[in-house]
């Protein structure tokens, strides 16, 4: 297996230089003094002297004192991309689910990404319902080393488990359990960038009570959701509150959410003020607004892939500032693969509407051999 390493934290010191805290991934990697590692943009690094960090730096945090530390020189890039270091740059391998009946073929909904991925890179199949009990079941290729999982979403506690089974088999995922939940729900990722996106309240559970005690305070349109999605097809139901202050319609498009959710709901309940947005039209069955929005692949702390959300001829047209804008926001990114979701106001400007976890996330618009040929070759593609 390539030797791999996540980087926790990092500090420049006067005396030091450049101090990484990392954890290993595999206890059995054997790191030294010279050892050349790459980022996720395949950018070099020199090992100067490693070492646990209470032997680096006496007044270090305490949380990090047993962690390894190294000191290191920039070879290529003064910046870090990703979180990931390796040994030895090699291709992303990937992970899908397989057909729940037909456990050697990938499952059908991501037939056409797999066939995309295997061309390049490794594929390995498990099965997402043998992983929902606590089992990892593996068909397809035997792969090792860095690896993307494609598939449905996973709620922490699984994502953290099924990081685990892999890891014993030798796959490091590109994301650790912390990065995902980090990204895949609103409260991780919420207070860093509350400036660039709706103001948002909310409950630690889905209790009907506690979601009135944080709406006191509120008035005007809000919609709900849970910490990983909302029922926006049924906008008018279960999503779109006319007025927070109004508690009869708000117990109602509430009461309608939590049930309708069931055992589905992720976390609690989130109410997140409505932003008027640049409308596109109005979706065909459900009836809810359609607006100028846009899904950005970010890795490693820089955009991959971006194109747009809804419309399958849609441009992506930005001034150089909204792309800097842009730009900033995938570098402020604590995790390898993410996405976030772009959506232009009505007066013009963009506002942030949602991160996600790059591995759970649909393609929306983007050609799947475009994504792949991006992922595996690292470049950069504006669509």
């Amino acid at each position: 297996m390539y030797g791999i390493c996540r980087v926790i934290d990092q500090f420049r010191t006067t005396k030091l230089g450049w101090v990484l805290v990392v954890h290993l991934e595999n206890v059995t990697d054997d790191f030294h003094e010279g050892d050349i590692l790459y980022d996720l943009d395949e950018n070099r690094f020199r090992i100067k002297s490693i070492g646990t960090m209470m032997m680096l730096m006496s007044d270090v945090d305490e949380k990090y004192r047993q962690n390894y530390g190294f000191i290191i020189e920039a070879l290529d890039s003064e910046m870090l991309h990703g979180t990931i270091l390796v040994k030895e740059p090699a291709p992303i391998n990937f992970i899908f689910c397989n057909h729940p009946l037909y456990r050697r073929t990938v499952d059908e909904d991501y037939e056409e990404e797999y066939e995309c991925a295997k061309v390049r890179s490794g594929c390995a199949l498990f099965s997402y319902e043998d992983m929902e009990e606590g089992k990892l079941s593996l068909y397809g290729d035997e792969i090792s080393g860095l690896t993307i999982y494609r598939g449905w979403m996973m709620k922490p506690e699984m994502y953290r488990k099924f990081y685990e089974l892999v890891a014993e088999r030798g796959i490091i995922l590109i994301n650790s359990p912390d990065e995902y939940e980090r990204y895949h729900l609103l409260p991780g990722w919420y207070e860093e960038f509350k400036r660039e996106t709706a103001e948002s309240v909310w409950t630690k559970g889905n209790d009907l009570q506690d979601v009135i005690g944080i709406s006191k305070e509120l008035n005007g349109p809000y919609i709900v959701k849970d910490y990983v999605k909302s029922r926006k097809h049924e906008w008018y139901d279960a999503c779109y509150i006319e007025d927070a202050s109004k508690k009869d319609e708000l117990v109602k498009i509430v009461g309608n959410f939590i049930d309708r959710q069931d055992d589905d709901l992720v976390g609690g309940v989130v109410l997140r003020q409505f932003v008027e947005l640049n409308g596109i039209g109005n979706h065909e069955k459900s009836g809810m607004p359609l607006s100028e929005e846009y899904r950005v692949f970010i890795l490693g702390g820089r955009i991959l892939v971006m194109d747009d959300y809804w419309r399958k001829n849609g441009e992506t047209s930005f001034t150089d500032k909204e792309y800097k804008w842009i730009e900033q926001i995938a570098s402020r990114v604590r995790s390898n693969f993410v996405t976030v979701d772009i959506a232009r106001k009505t007066d013009g400007s963009l506002i942030i509407m949602e991160f996600g976890d790059g591995q759970v996330s649909g393609l929306q618009q983007i050609k799947p051999e475009i994504m792949y040929g991006a992922l595996t070759s690292r470049c950069r593609v504006e669509l």
